[in-house]
């Protein structure tokens, strides 16, 4: 015993005990992930990631406020459950006749990580769409609302660049019933990877406005649907603000 503990007190044990411990620590949260570990290390990571950004974010909101009305913008997205949820981002605005360097790079998305770290949404899960959108897609994909949607897309790992939206909506309802660690913590890296190359349009987006005009470019939808569609996602963010009111 004696021999025992002399070793554990050598680097050689401490690194010894170091591995193993980290592996049962991160068996424990691939077995339990999609019960609590999930939600944990958003908020963890989140919080820790927020931490190291916000010299950054700090200096991008005095230039946005500098130069828009507002430093951030609102939007409504389609949360877990299919439930209305607001985000923000930085507002857009243009210096000149070009879009500032901010609103065309993933600094506009820095305000998201507060949305991880309060539950709405998640570093890694299918990408936000607007209410609207929300309200167009067919049913067979709603299982996609049973995870929060993610500031990383899931989906990088199916396709190399963004998918049409049936491809991502389906590949969205295949993570959210096989969702694991390895797959999230894939994901997260090979989207950075793919933002630090400039790449992050693809797959880095919010409550974008784009599965609407799709569907009546083909002549799925008409008009007068997808206007239908937006008095829905109104009446939801109506309703939604009107239920917090009263619970408040």
């Amino acid at each position: 015993m004696e021999e025992f503990l002399k070793f554990m007190a050598s680097p050689a044990g401490i690194a010894i005990f170091t591995i193993v411990a980290l592996a049962i620590i991160i068996f424990f949260l691939a077995v339990n992930y999609r019960f609590f570990a999930k939600a944990f290390l958003d908020f963890l990571f989140g919080l820790i990631f927020f931490v190291i950004i916000s010299p950054a974010t700090a200096v991008c909101a005095v230039i946005v406020k500098k130069h828009a009305k507002k430093v951030c913008e609102k939007h409504w997205i389609v949360g877990k459950g299919g439930k209305p949820v607001c985000v923000r981002v930085f507002s857009d605005f243009s210096r000149g006749d070009k879009k500032s360097y901010i609103s065309g790079s993933a600094l506009k998305y820095f305000p998201l990580l507060l949305s991880v770290i309060s539950g709405k949404m998640s570093l890694v899960g299918p990408s936000p769409i607007s209410l609207r959108d929300g309200a167009l897609i067919d049913d067979e994909y709603e299982a996609r609302f049973d995870v929060r949607p993610g500031i990383f897309s899931s989906a990088a790992l199916a396709f190399a660049r963004r998918p049409e939206y049936e491809e991502m909506f389906a590949a969205d309802c295949d993570y959210a019933k096989k969702r694991s660690l390895l797959s999230d913590v894939r994901a997260f890296f090979t989207s950075m990877l793919r933002a630090m190359r400039g790449e992050k349009g693809e797959f880095l987006c919010v409550g974008g406005e784009g599965y609407a005009e799709e569907l009546l470019a083909r002549g799925e939808i008409t008009a007068e649907q997808l206007e239908e569609a937006q008095k829905l996602a109104d009446g939801e963010v109506e309703e939604f603000k009107r239920a917090k009111s009263r619970v408040g």
